[in-house]
């Protein structure tokens, strides 16, 4: 155990504040989610390295302007057959694509929403059925509120509700809602689409989700991921308050950038996952993982204030990435049900490697920012520096970086 005033005087030596958290687990995964219990053998205080997150903020009033100039204007409406929507489109309440319809948007369509005449009703689109909404690059199809600029919670958003058909949301951007896209039990394309200042970009329950480019920003919470199957592939998920949140299911991330996120920019709780060559730049944390298992390959994990990678109760591959400069500490974990190998472990502000558990953790045959036995396990807490935590395996080491996967 390390007394409080060790801790004071390694951070003073790091540059930054620590604390103790008497009786705290390193970091809670997130609200109203309990870390992975521990059994006393493996429990242990950890420096609580602390980044507050704003609270929501409270829906504002919003003042909406949608003017006249619209082609089209439905007022609570239900679809029944087929239709195409395309130039300007003004939804007063909800629209509803029942079951046996598709609505199909043509590029370049504006769709805005405004409550019903009554104030009864948000704005918002339903899908039961299927949409297609097809845009171009020079021609990206819009779903937003009929206000004159960009705030949060100017109206619900898209709800997919029970639609396994192949929904498509191709090159469009979906501004300002309460939850952009909510997917309940249903199938979801998405290419090349934005999300952009909601309280919730994405949020899925028992979906199947693809998405390819595009991504949410400047939001409250980016992705909240329930029990899904989920593929990103060269998505950005940038400065909203908390990045993606998975629960349950699965999540395969490739070639994603994850950058300037307040809080976690990836948690995981109880769920599997593959990254693979994604970034995750100045956030909070990195990735931050609870009961999980997969694989974390070639990706960069750099410049994060908290930890780069925090793992509980977790069991993980960890090899070819890059895990340097993050402020607080490169990799913590609690037990030794992870590995990591092949990576460059170095210039983290606290410790490259925290054992926050009693288990041996296997961490060989990584770069360590110098040439074997050069002083680098300085930069490692484990027995050595404590003798109820676990040791952390290293030799043999490289003695120079690893080659990227890439």
């Amino acid at each position: 155990m390390i007394s409080c005033c060790s801790f004071i005087r390694i951070s003073l030596c790091c540059g930054f504040l620590l604390c103790v958290g008497c009786g705290q687990s390193l970091f809670s995964f997130g609200k109203n989610v309990e870390a992975a219990p521990q059994s006393p053998a493996t429990s242990h205080k950890s420096p609580a390295l602390v980044i507050s997150l704003p609270s929501p903020a409270e829906k504002k009033p919003v003042s909406y302007a949608p003017g006249n100039d619209f082609g089209v204007t439905y007022h609570n409406k239900v679809l029944t057959e087929d239709v195409t929507l395309s130039g300007k489109v003004l939804i007063r309440g909800v629209l509803t694509i029942a079951p046996q319809a598709t609505l199909n948007v043509s590029p370049g369509t504006i769709l805005s929403f405004v409550p019903d005449s009554k104030g009864q009703q948000e704005g918002a689109l339903v899908v039961q059925g299927r949409i297609a909404a097809r845009g171009t690059a020079d021609k990206v199809i819009v779903f937003r509120a009929a206000t004159t600029d960009i705030s949060q919670d100017a109206w619900r958003g898209i709800i997919a509700l029970g639609s396994e058909k192949n929904n498509l949301f191709e090159f469009c951007r979906i501004e300002g809602a309460t939850v952009g896209l909510d997917s309940i039990f249903s199938t979801i394309s998405m290419k090349n689409t934005f999300i952009v200042s909601c309280r919730t970009g994405i949020r899925l329950q028992g979906s199947l989700f693809q998405a390819l480019g595009g991504g949410v920003s400047s939001s409250y919470q980016g992705y909240a991921l329930g029990d899904s199957e989920s593929y990103l592939r060269d998505v950005a998920c940038s400065n909203n308050n908390k990045g993606l949140f998975l629960s349950g299911g699965s999540l395969s991330v490739k070639g994603s950038f994850f950058s300037g996120n307040t809080g976690r920019a990836l948690e995981a709780v109880d769920s599997k996952i593959k990254i693979y060559g994604a970034t995750f730049s100045k956030n909070g944390t990195g990735l931050a993982l609870a009961g999980s298992e997969g694989t974390i390959a070639a990706s960069k994990i750099v410049e994060n204030r908290e930890y780069g990678l925090q793992l509980t109760n977790s069991r993980m591959k960890i090899f070819g990435n890059r895990i340097f400069m993050n402020t607080g500490i490169g990799i913590m974990a609690d037990n030794g049900g992870s590995a990591a190998w092949g990576n460059t472990i170095s210039l983290n502000g606290l410790y490259d490697f925290y054992n926050a558990g009693s288990d041996e953790f296997r961490a060989i045959g990584n770069w360590w920012g110098g040439s074997s036995g050069s002083g680098q396990r300085r930069r490692i807490f484990d027995t050595s520096v404590d003798q109820s935590r676990g040791s952390v395996l290293t030799f043999p080491e490289l003695i120079t970086p690893p080659a990227d996967l890439l």
